[in-house]
């Protein structure tokens, strides 16, 4: 078979070992394919990684929350106005544990950012012990969990409002990060 690349379009190639009457591709047509073929190939590759693309980003969306920090509560920590990633996604930081910082929403909508001391079922370490504790117990009550902010002198928490319901818990802060004005 003879490749000449330098020969006319118009010449057709052809395979001394090819049947009477059969004609091959010209090695430009067949060049011209397999370019067609890698364009293809891109194409495949780069819908696959849009796709891939779309479907993080759909996931990121759907389970993961920027909240500003509002008041002192949490200083040193955390600092008013500054933004931290919250995730709903727990199984892939693991359950909420104490000395984590989790964001709750009150029944009137108010967002706290608090960090939890206790959970259901556990005691009340007697530095976190408040007027609450004269009410409830020094258990937390099961499905519960007792919260504080890390600037004690500023916080309102379960110090004051007794043990908050589980369900209260909107997610568990993973990273927080300030912008500077």
């Amino acid at each position: 078979m003879r490749y000449d690349l330098d020969s006319p379009a118009d010449e057709p190639a052809t395979n001394a070992a090819s049947p009477a009457g059969a004609q091959t591709l010209s090695p430009s047509r067949s060049a011209v394919s397999a370019s067609e073929e890698q364009k293809a190939r891109r194409m495949v590759r780069l819908l696959i990684l849009l796709i891939v693309f779309g479907m993080c980003a759909l996931f990121f969306t759907a389970n993961f929350r920027v909240v500003v920090i509002e008041g002192d509560s949490m200083e040193p920590t955390y600092h008013h106005g500054q933004r931290v990633l919250m995730t709903q996604a727990y199984w892939l930081f693991g359950p909420i544990r104490e000395g984590d910082v989790v964001v709750i929403e009150l029944p009137g909508g108010a967002r706290l950012v608090k960090r939890v001391v206790a959970l259901g079922g556990a005691e009340v370490p007697r530095a976190y012990w408040g007027p609450a504790i004269r009410w409830m117990g020094t258990r937390v009550p099961t499905n519960h969990v007792y919260v504080v902010g890390d600037n004690l002198e500023r916080s309102e928490d379960s110090r004051h409002m007794g043990p908050l319901p589980m369900t209260w818990v909107q997610g568990k802060i993973v990273g927080g990060y300030s912008v500077k004005p």
